[in-house]
Order: C-alpha cells, then sequence, then structure tokens
C-alpha cells in the first residue's frame, strides 16, 4: 500500500513545472532587468526634463500621474509574471503608502495572496510525501478543502480538519522554489544596488537583510519554532503572569505535525486587510467607516504587540504586510506566516528602549537621541547635517513631532533625513519595516499616533523596572466586551448602509412609475 501510495505521490509531483534549467535561470534575469530598467530611467529623464521645462505646476502633476499609471501598471505586471521573491518585492512597497505614489500602492497590493495556486492532488501529494511517509492523507486528516486560503510566493495555506476533529491550517510549499527565490533575490539586490543613488531609501540594505531571513523561511521547522516562541511572548505580561488576552492573536503549530515543507497549525477564523480593503472597495464604503471599524483597534494591537516583541523578547515577525495581518470574526487582531522573524541583540533592544524613552519625554536631548542613533551603526554622508540622526528617529517612531533641523517626512524631499544615511544597521531593516507598516496604516485612516509613545511605557520598565500601569484583567475583559459590541454595531450599520442603496433605489423607481401612471 504504501509503495503504491509512493508511486502516486511521485505521479503527482511530476506533473508540477520543474526546476529551472540554467538557460531559463538567464531568461529569467532578462526579463526582469529588461522590464525594471527603462522604469527607473523614465523617472530619471523626466526628473530632468521637467525642471528644465516651462509646464505649470498642474500640467507637471498630470504628466507625473500618467507616468506614475505606466510605471506601476508595467512594475506590476512583471511581477505578476515572474513571481517568486519579486511578489514577495511587491507586498513590501505597497505596505509603503507614505513613500511610493497612490498608483504604485494600488497596484502592487492587488500582487498580495493572487499567485495562482497548485492544483489539489499535487498539495495532497507534497503532504503525503513530506508528512505521512508516503501514506494517503486520509490517515490523518477527516477533511482537506481544495481550494487554498491563500497562494503566496513560497507556499500555500489549505483548511483541513485531523482525525480528532481540530481544524487545523496547512501550510504546503511549493515544489522546487528554492533556487528560483534565491536567483530571484540576488537579481533585486543587484538592482537595488545599482539604482541606490536613484532611490528614496536605501533598498540595497533592506533586500538584503530580507534575503538573509528568506533561508529560515524555506524551512518550516525553523517558522514553527520562532511562530510558538512568539505565541508564548504575547500570552505574557512583564512581570510574568498570563495575561487574559493577547493584543495579537498568532497560531501555534500542531505536535509532531512540522516538517521542512509541511506546516500544521491552528486555524484562525477571519479576514486579511487585504481582502476587508477589496471588499471595502466594491461596497464603495469610505475609509473612514473602516476606521471606525477596526482603524482605532488595528493600530494599537499591532502596536503594543510590536512592542512586545521587540522590547520584551527581541524576537518579532519581519513581514508584516496587509495579506499577514487579520481582523478574526470576532473583532481581534492576528498575525500569521511567521516564515521571516528577526532575534535582535539584548544591546540593540536596550538602544530601542532609550530610544523610545527619550523621544516621549517633553524636552527632549536630540544630542543625546543622535549619540544612540549613532551607537546603533546609522551612519550619514559627509555633507548631512548634524540633526540628521536625531531627525531619523523621529522620522521612524515619531509621526506626530516635528524634526529637529527643519527637515521633512517627505522620503523623496531632499530635505528628508533619509538622504542623509549612507548606511543603515540591519538589525534595524525589520524594526523599521514594523514602524512603517505601523505608520501606513495611520496615515491610511488619517489617524494621529505615535510608535515610541506607545512604546514608552515598555521601554521604562525594561530599563528601569518601572511598573507598566497595564490594565486589569478586569479591565481588559470590560474592555474586550464594550470593543466587541462597538465592532458589532460597526458590522450592522454598515450592513445596513450598504443595503440601503439599492432600496433607495427601488422606492425611487417606484415612485417614478406611479408619477407616470397618473
Amino acid at each position: 500500500v504504501v509503495r503504491r501510495a509512493a508511486q502516486s505521490t511521485a505521479g503527482e509531483l511530476s506533473s508540477v513545472e520543474p526546476p529551472l534549467t540554467p538557460a531559463q535561470r538567464v531568461e529569467r534575469t532578462l526579463r526582469f532587468w529588461s522590464n525594471t530598467v527603462p522604469i527607473i530611467v523614465a523617472y530619471a529623464v523626466a526628473e530632468k526634463w521637467l525642471n528644465f521645462s516651462n509646464y505649470k505646476e498642474g500640467e507637471k502633476d498630470l504628466l507625473w500621474d500618467r507616468l506614475h499609471q505606466w510605471g506601476s501598471a508595467k512594475l506590476s505586471r512583471t511581477m505578476n509574471e515572474l513571481k517568486g521573491f519579486y511578489v514577495k518585492s511587491g507586498q513590501l512597497i505597497s505596505t509603503r503608502v507614505d513613500l511610493f505614489p497612490v498608483q504604485y500602492i494600488d497596484r502592487l497590493s492587488e500582487l498580495q495572496d493572487r499567485l495562482d495556486p497548485l492544483p489539489a492532488e499535487v498539495v495532497k501529494a507534497v503532504v503525503s510525501k513530506e508528512l505521512l511517509n508516503g501514506e494517503p492523507i486520509e490517515s490523518a486528516f477527516s477533511e482537506f478543502e481544495d481550494v487554498p486560503l491563500g497562494s503566496a510566493s513560497v507556499a500555500q495555506v489549505h483548511k483541513a480538519t485531523l482525525k480528532s476533529g481540530k481544524v487545523v491550517a496547512v501550510k504546503v510549499m511549493r515544489p522546487y522554489i528554492e533556487p528560483k527565490l534565491r536567483g530571484d533575490v540576488q537579481n533585486v539586490i543587484k538592482f537595488a544596488k545599482a539604482f541606490e543613488d536613484l532611490l528614496p531609501l536605501d533598498y540595497y540594505l533592506v533586500f538584503t537583510e530580507i534575503a538573509q531571513r528568506m533561508e529560515d523561511e524555506l524551512d518550516f521547522r525553523q517558522e514553527a519554532k520562532a511562530m510558538d516562541k512568539i505565541n508564548d511572548l504575547l500570552q505574557k505580561k512583564p512581570d510574568g503572569t498570563r495575561r487574559y488576552k493577547p493584543w495579537l492573536k498568532t497560531p501555534r503549530s500542531v505536535e509532531g505535525m512540522v516538517t521542512k515543507r509541511v506546516l500544521v497549525m491552528d486555524y484562525l477564523d477571519g479576514k486579511t486587510l487585504t481582502q476587508i480593503g477589496e471588499e471595502n472597495k466594491e461596497s464603495g464604503a469610505s475609509n473612514e467607516a473602516l476606521a471606525k471599524l477596526i482603524g482605532e483597534k488595528l493600530i494599537k494591537s499591532l502596536t503594543k504587540g510590536f512592542g512586545q516583541m521587540v522590547l520584551e523578547g527581541g524576537l518579532f515577525h519581519g513581514d508584516p504586510h496587509p495579506g499577514n495581518i487579520m481582523v478574526l470574526n470576532n473583532g481581534d487582531i492576528a498575525l500569521i506566516d511567521f516564515g521571516q522573524t528577526k532575534q535582535l541583540t539584548k544591546t540593540m533592544q536596550n538602544q530601542l528602549a532609550e530610544l523610545c524613552v527619550m523621544l516621549e519625554e517633553e524636552d527632549r536631548d536630540f544630542s543625546g537621541i543622535a549619540d544612540i542613533v549613532a551607537d546603533m551603526g546609522v551612519k550619514l554622508t559627509p555633507e548631512a547635517k548634524k540633526d540628521a540622526l536625531s531627525a531619523c528617529a523621529v522620522w521612524m517612531f515619531d509621526s506626530l513631532s516635528e524634526m529637529p533641523g527643519n527637515y521633512t517626512p517627505d522620503e523623496f524631499s531632499e530635505n528628508s533625513p533619509v538622504r542623509s544615511i549612507a548606511s543603515f544597521p540591519q538589525d534595524l531593516v525589520m524594526v523599521g519595516r514594523a514602524a512603517v507598516l505601523i505608520r501606513g496604516i495611520c496615515a491610511f485612516f488619517s489617524i494621529p499616533w505615535s510608535v515610541s509613545r506607545a512604546w514608552a511605557p515598555l521601554a521604562r520598565w525594561k530599563l528601569y523596572d518601572v511598573p507598566t500601569n497595564e490594565e486589569s484583567d478586569a479591565k481588559r475583559r470590560l474592555l474586550s466586551f464594550f470593543e466587541k459590541l462597538n465592532f458589532l454595531r460597526a458590522l450592522v450599520l454598515g450592513f445596513l448602509s450598504r443595503l440601503w442603496s439599492p432600496i433607495a433605489a427601488l422606492f425611487s423607481l417606484g415612485r417614478r412609475r406611479a408619477q407616470q401612471q397618473a
């Protein structure tokens, strides 16, 4: 029986696209460069040309808009065709609502959870081979849904039910994906290095750090280990006692059901921010309505949860994009996909804690802030102003405050402190992604928020053992009850508002017919 199952598994896997040959890898590289270089060149030429033209500001805006439309469509199409790590790069860009034009955000956000799924028989064959030693999938699962919950560049996830009755999510790695991803990573890194002078931020360092984390993403055993460790951390208060309710929900792996290419874990019932955004756009609901529904709870949960991970444990989720953030059916916020995580050193944790405390102080010591940023490893260009280091700290962690040195938070501006950075420590790259994601969500919902101020109480506890004054369990239960009521109220109001339009249209049609008959 096992031999027949193994033969069946081999037959199913043989239908999968085989590994790339050397010639195909070269062709893939050429496709990437031939499609992306023209975009960068077009922007460089347009900037020079418009600087010397006589166009009015409105005319310039129209030309930039057309260029953004063309560039975003070309980049999105290229990434979608090549898939692999290019899709991950697009996901990163699509979270930067404060950095990239809206055309790029809209186009590239469509890449999230949009890859063509593997056939169900191939997925089951991989599970059989990797997890069940060739035995049929029915030996462990009473149900296994053919349609995936999501399909990404490394893996896809299916809902299933174990023989015990436990509902789980099964993450299955795409066959032969490892060499393709490694080749893609090198292309993106070389591209970021070649055009670093034309990009507003040193994306060479960003993608180099992501590439290093990619190796862990290609081993689900490492992902399960990090995921379970973060789950344990989020369940506890700073004093070690168990929380009534974690700020962020995360899945746990199922013991004995984790291999390098298959991961079985808790199933979380809800929708990703990507899915919610799509539904919101289709229904025509405003951002204000969405902000009332999930905005404040989302920002608070992400800030508090990442503060715990970064400052308490030092191990945190390293790929926070809208496809990896969920709003559960009960209104709770959850994180999924722990393929990329980052472990900070104790020194870096303490430096970040000191930075948050100093940024919260009313009379800020910008000289001291600059010293901490320099100690972290941030280096400036020779022509940079002395306030650039402290301005970089404000830019990353406190978007509510004015920057020292009259710098501007706009990264495309010549007066942005980011332009003064010569090199950025890789340990800070992932922390920066989390902070910038939260800032981007705040900008989307038009909600004022400061990461450093939210992290400051936890930072004081870490540095000086000062109590965090966290809400008691009884207060958290009460707040949780009212949060659920507010969540249900917003859901009902949103449903009624969507229902009213067709009802109003029917009444209007009825009145017109009555008037015509009269």
